[in-house]
């Protein structure tokens, strides 16, 4: 019966977390046009106007001449640790949220792993969350949205910069034959994996053009409400664009 009842469980959350994926696909689509291209078509020539992109480009260019100190031996080796310590305080975090008990974090060069006592719920979303959730550029949000508006790029600089970072570490860290993937499912793992992943990178795109608390109102009820209403219209309002 508990093994009948496990199978159900699985097949129902995979399910949810494929379509939530699928609904957040022309989310992000949305959010690219309604936000980045709008944006950048009336701010391209004029790079002082509040709200444009200039922040999130100069964050993904600069993590990209970082990745130049890679060839010295001893960055490597510390930016390695780094996405290891990354990875655990990610599980960590995630953990807390769902009032799991942790006993032990432990990173090093060739052993890095949390021990923790979980609850009845959150095994999937504390398991997965090192490959989906850029915890550093989460931590910024906040910043972003109680900042003087004078300072605004410097956190879109920083929110590329660690989010370029989170994938680099997802590239560099994600294998199917992973034991946090294994033991979800590897269909379920990818199904949430990829929800978060098209989640984040929306909320991302939409941030710069009204701020924090805009774009969670968009990417996570405007812009779904408007797919899921009307999707025949919202599929002739983005082919417009294109």
């Amino acid at each position: 019966m508990k093994e009948k009842l496990e199978r159900v469980a699985y097949f129902l959350s995979t399910g949810i977390f494929a379509l939530l994926g699928l609904l957040f696909l022309p989310v992000l689509i949305t959010s690219f046009c309604e936000n980045l291209l709008v944006m950048c078509a009336g701010t391209i020539w004029n790079w002082g106007v509040e709200g444009n992109y200039a922040g999130l480009f100069a964050g993904f260019i600069a993590y990209g001449l970082f990745l130049i100190l890679m060839i010295l031996p001893r960055v490597k080796h510390n930016l390695n640790w780094f996405m290891k310590f990354t990875h655990e305080l990610t599980h960590t975090l995630v953990a807390v949220l769902f009032f799991a008990k942790i006993r032990e974090f432990v990173v090093k060069d060739r052993e890095c792993y949390v021990s923790y006592k979980a609850g009845p719920v959150g095994y999937v979303p504390i398991t997965l969350s090192p490959y989906c959730i850029p915890i550093y550029t989460i931590m910024l949000f906040p910043f972003r949205f109680a900042g003087d508006s004078s300072y605004m790029i410097v956190f879109d600089v920083l929110i590329a910069f660690t989010y370029a970072f989170h994938l680099h570490s997802n590239i560099k860290q994600t294998r199917f034959t992973q034991s946090d993937l294994q033991g979800c499912g590897l269909t379920r793992s990818v199904a949430f994996i990829s929800f978060v992943h098209l989640a984040v990178l929306s909320l991302i795109l939409a941030i710069p053009r009204g701020g924090v608390l805009n774009a969670l109102s968009r990417v996570f009820w405007q812009y779904p409400v408007e797919i899921l209403t009307e999707p025949s219209m919202w599929f002739h309002h983005i082919i417009k664009f294109f």
